[in-house]
């Protein structure tokens, strides 16, 4: 059995183990792990004394043991009422990091899009795949991008032709089972949308028990000239698991990248998005709403990389903060030097329902160019008094006049989002989570 400890020695002992267990397989992806082994022994963990992670421990990563997901044995009860009804045929399963073939059904694609997954894609040869695996993201001297190339065992590439327009949301749906003992899970995505092309992506992450485990997804996309890519992230993890994840996107002349990340589950959640443009005369948006309480840990580093002139992009980052949970935020807008008439927003709005959260914010501008107009904000409060005595006194109770507050401060990323039932599913996440506010007051 393979055990990742996490002290450095017998870290890269178990690493090097593991990877002599995995080889054979596929030759390219030997490769990649071989080269990202090299860079985890020369690479450390971070710890409180990096600037980019002082708000936040990772002691729990550090100081357990955990199973590799692939020797856990795995119960995996009826899942069907996680399936998105507009991605029926349109859906990819992964258990555990793992592939399910048996969950997943992709008939409903047009005949010209390639999914599958990359165990099996990368048996042979798969041109597409060695060229455009890890390129995307600049995430250099991140040992956890590392980490996950390490371990990289399965995950899904996608690939949409030129002018193709994909009427059907792609459903991908990461499922993490209840264990006895705790488990370590990687997996890489890898989009390529072809110039002209449009897709709807769902990247949807969830937990069947309440377990703890370390999960560490890579998500990579590619837009060429002209495409058009919505990309939606849920995540919706055990409240004990710790879920550290990286996006990396390239958008081209024209090109269009939506992104939308909600957090709703881990104990310790950190999304590191990293949008780079490629050219000039493009748009992005990275938008994310996090509902935290209790001790949860949320935690959002992201880079909007402008390397060319002409560029609409846009952030809006909402937290709404219960209980001791902790929020934060650090979000760059990167100008680099003759990247003129760039168009930049980026805001981030926090709201905090008891006493004992905390927020820690840091949108930052690095701006190398004279003709641009960057913006960029942070606000913390609470619910206004106000507001919920004028919505009472119209007949609504305490926690209905609570609920619709939250979710109007909510719904500026939700209403975004096209898929029906997932604007219902965070719908119904919002209500959830105000149903836990038992009384109207700060808590003390």
């Amino acid at each position: 059995m393979t055990t990742l400890k996490q002290t450095k020695q017998t870290f890269l002992q178990d690493l090097l183990d593991f990877q002599g267990s995995l080889n054979g397989k596929s030759q390219f992806l030997d490769k990649v792990r071989l080269k990202a082994a090299d860079e985890v022994r020369n690479t450390p963990f971070p710890h409180k004394k990096d600037e980019d992670w002082r708000f936040i421990s990772l002691r729990e990563l550090y100081s357990e043991d955990y199973e590799l997901a692939a020797t856990v044995d795995v119960s995996l009860p009826d899942i069907s009422d996680h399936y998105l009804p507009e991605s029926k045929g349109a859906r990819m399963v992964f258990v555990n990091g793992t592939f399910s073939r048996e969950h997943s059904s992709t008939e409903a694609l047009p005949e010209e899009v390639e999914i599958g997954n990359l165990a099996d894609l990368t048996a042979d040869d798969h041109p597409l795949i060695e060229e455009h695996l890890g390129k995307y993201g600049n995430f250099e001297g991140d040992v956890f991008s590392s980490f996950n190339a390490a371990f990289l065992d399965d995950g899904v590439f996608i690939h949409v032709p030129e002018n193709l327009k994909v009427e059907v949301p792609v459903h991908l749906l990461f499922v993490q089972t209840d264990a006895d003992v705790n488990y370590f899970s990687t997996s890489r995505s890898l989009v390529l949308a072809d110039a002209g092309s449009e897709v709807t992506i769902v990247e949807d992450y969830i937990g069947l028990g309440d377990n703890k485990y370390f999960n560490l997804p890579v998500f990579e996309v590619n837009l060429e000239e002209e495409a058009y890519v919505k990309h939606t992230k849920i995540q919706r993890e055990s409240k004990k698991a710790i879920h550290i994840a990286r996006t990396g996107a390239s958008v081209a002349r024209h090109a269009n990248y939506e992104s939308y990340t909600i957090t709703r589950g881990a104990k310790l959640s950190r999304n590191e998005p990293r949008i780079s443009q490629r050219d000039e005369e493009v748009e992005f948006t990275v938008d994310g709403l996090v509902l935290i309480d209790g001790e949860q840990v949320s935690d959002t580093h992201s880079v909007m990389d402008h390397r060319f002139s002409h560029a609409d992009s846009h952030q809006l980052h909402k937290c709404v903060i219960n209980g001791k949970a902790h929020s934060v935020f650090n979000g760059k807008i990167f100008v680099r030097k003759d990247a003129q008439k760039i168009d930049s927003f980026q805001e981030n709005r926090n709201l905090l329902l008891s006493r004992k959260g905390l927020v820690n914010t840091k949108p930052q501008l690095e701006i190398f160019a004279d003709d641009v107009v960057c913006t960029h904000g942070a606000t913390v409060g609470q619910l206004e008094e106000d507001e919920v005595f004028y919505l009472k006194s119209r007949g609504l109770n305490d926690q209905q006049a609570r609920e619709l507050l939250i979710y109007a401060f909510a719904l500026e990323t939700i209403e975004n989002i096209t898929v029906d039932s997932v604007q219902k599913l965070l719908v119904d996440e919002v209500h959830r989570y105000t149903e836990r506010q038992l009384d109207s007051q700060l808590t003390t």
